[in-house]
C-alpha cells in the first residue's frame, strides 16, 4: 500500500508512515516489553513480527488494526527474525538463543522445529530463496564464540 513500516525495540510498537501524507501511526505490541524485532511483512500485507522478549511471533493486520500472538514451541527461544515465503506463505523465524530455525504455518497455525549445526547461534537474517524455498541463514554468536556462518537450509520433497 505504499506505507513504510519501523519497529521500535525498546518502544514495544511498530510504526507506519504514510509517504502521501507525511503522517506517522504507532500501533503498541499487546504484550509489554515485547521487543519487536526484524518484522516481514507478506503479499496480503499482513506484517509477521518476532517479539524478541516475550518469546511470541505476532501477526498484525493492518487492515482490522488487530494484533493475534502465537507462543513459541521452546521456552526463551528469542525470535530474532521472520521471513515470509511469498510462495508458499510459510513465515520462518530465526532465533537468538535456542538454536533453532523455526518454521510456522499460518493456515494450520502449527511450528516446526530444526536445530541448528551450531551452539550458541543468533541468527540474525534469514531469506527464502523464491526458486526453490531453500532457506538462507546468517548467524554468529554474542558474544563471539564462534565465527560467523551462512547456512542453507533445504526441505526434501516430504516437507521434512
Amino acid at each position: 500500500d505504499g506505507k513504510i513500516w519501523i519497529s521500535e525495540l525498546q518502544g514495544n510498537r511498530i510504526v507506519s508512515f504514510d509517504p502521501s501524507t507525511g503522517g506517522f501511526e504507532a500501533f503498541t505490541l499487546p504484550t509489554p516489553w515485547s521487543g519487536p524485532r526484524r518484522f516481514d511483512i507478506a503479499p496480503d500485507g499482513v506484517l509477521w513480527i518476532p517479539a524478541y522478549a516475550a518469546n511470541r511471533l505476532v501477526r498484525f493486520d493492518p487492515a482490522s488494526k488487530k494484533f493475534r500472538e502465537y507462543e513459541l514451541p521452546i521456552r526463551d527461544s528469542v525470535p530474532y527474525i521472520a521471513r515470509v515465503d511469498a510462495g508458499t506463505g510459510i513465515i520462518w523465524i530465526g532465533t537468538a538463543a535456542a538454536d533453532v530455525l523455526y518454521r510456522f504455518d499460518p493456515k494450520t497455525e502449527t511450528f516446526t522445529a530444526w536445530g541448528l549445526p551450531t551452539r550458541g547461534a543468533t541468527v540474525r537474517h534469514l531469506t527464502s530463496d523464491p526458486r526453490n524455498h531453500d532457506v538462507w541463514l546468517a548467524y554468529g554468536a554474542s558474544p563471539a564464540i564462534h565465527p560467523a556462518r551462512v547456512a542453507r537450509f533445504r526441505l526434501n520433497a516430504t516437507g521434512d
